[in-house]
């Protein structure tokens, strides 16, 4: 999001149906960690914060989605899905298939395989959404391109996922 002008609107609008109304907020949503930069406040800048929201309203649209969608579902299997939807494995195939890869920006240092920081930067994203559109833009956003386009909500649910064999997994990898 660099070029200055009307292309990163133009690029943002592509991914989001709409054009921002603050570019600001969308470019701090691509900033990665490892690329802080230091903001006219004299604090450093990157989406860490965002990252933080967009997930928090991440969590809630996606259940209240699968809320409606799964009507007669018990409880465990609709953390379980939502859970499917949300994990970094998901957030990430969504994040490059939506092509944040191409907007992210990071430290060539940084190991870009195997670490999230595209779903983080997704996440970031809805964040920036949030704060520059309202809930709702939020919501649609979710429903009608993340999920709509990138995520069968039927075939996730189906999915076996055992939870605790990855933590298993996650700690014997560390």
């Amino acid at each position: 999001l660099k070029k200055k002008g009307k292309e990163p609107y133009f690029s943002l609008y592509k991914i989001l149906g709409f054009y921002p109304d603050n570019i600001h907020i969308y470019e701090q949503a691509f900033l990665h960690k490892s690329s802080s930069r230091k903001g006219d406040d004299g604090k450093w800048q990157n989406n860490e914060r965002l990252e933080f929201l967009g997930d928090a309203i991440l969590d809630a649209i996606v259940a209240d989605i699968i809320y409606k969608k799964f009507q007669y579902k018990r409880e465990g299997f609709l953390t379980n899905t939502r859970s499917k939807i949300v994990q970094r494995e998901t957030m990430n195939r969504v994040a490059v298939q939506l092509g944040l890869d191409k907007m992210v920006a990071y430290s060539t240092k940084t190991n870009s395989h195997n670490n999230h920081m595209y779903g983080n930067a997704l996440e970031a994203l809805i964040g920036a959404i949030y704060l520059d559109q309202g809930y709702q833009v939020c919501y649609d956003f979710i429903q009608n391109v993340m999920i709509k386009k990138y995520i069968d909500l039927d075939t996730i649910a189906r999915k076996e996922v055992n939870f605790k064999y990855k933590d298993c997994q996650k700690e014997m990898d560390m």
